[in-house]
């Protein structure tokens, strides 16, 4: 089975040093576990380089327990192009999981 995809933004698409739109992600609760005891993480990387890097408390929001927001970003500096990363849960329990890969695209914001 592959992981899916998740692209950010989900509709349109991001001007660099625009607001990046908070982001509500609902699971079924068959699905996962508790998000409100479990850690959850997602990076985003630019090659090597670490761009986005949040959890629940810092960028993440948990609503309950198989929702969650990631926060918006007010202005972002993140540089021009397609970049990766994942979205891990681990649970109370230790077991962890990628629910899904993480696709942005940034483009570059014209000034006249």
């Amino acid at each position: 089975m592959s992981i899916p995809i998740l692209k950010i933004p989900i509709e349109g698409f991001i001007k660099k040093g625009d607001t990046i739109p908070k982001i509500r992600i609902s699971f079924s609760d068959d699905y996962i576990g508790n998000f409100e005891t479990s850690t959850i993480k997602m990076q985003v990387y630019n090659g090597n380089e670490k761009i986005i890097d949040v959890s629940n408390g810092n960028g993440i929001t948990v609503i309950d327990s198989s929702t969650l927001d990631i926060d918006k970003i007010q202005s972002n500096d993140f540089p021009i192009g397609n970049f990766k990363g994942d979205f891990e849960v681990t649970e109370s329990n230790g077991d962890k999981t990628t629910y899904f890969n993480i696709e942005y695209t940034v483009i570059k914001q014209y000034t006249v």
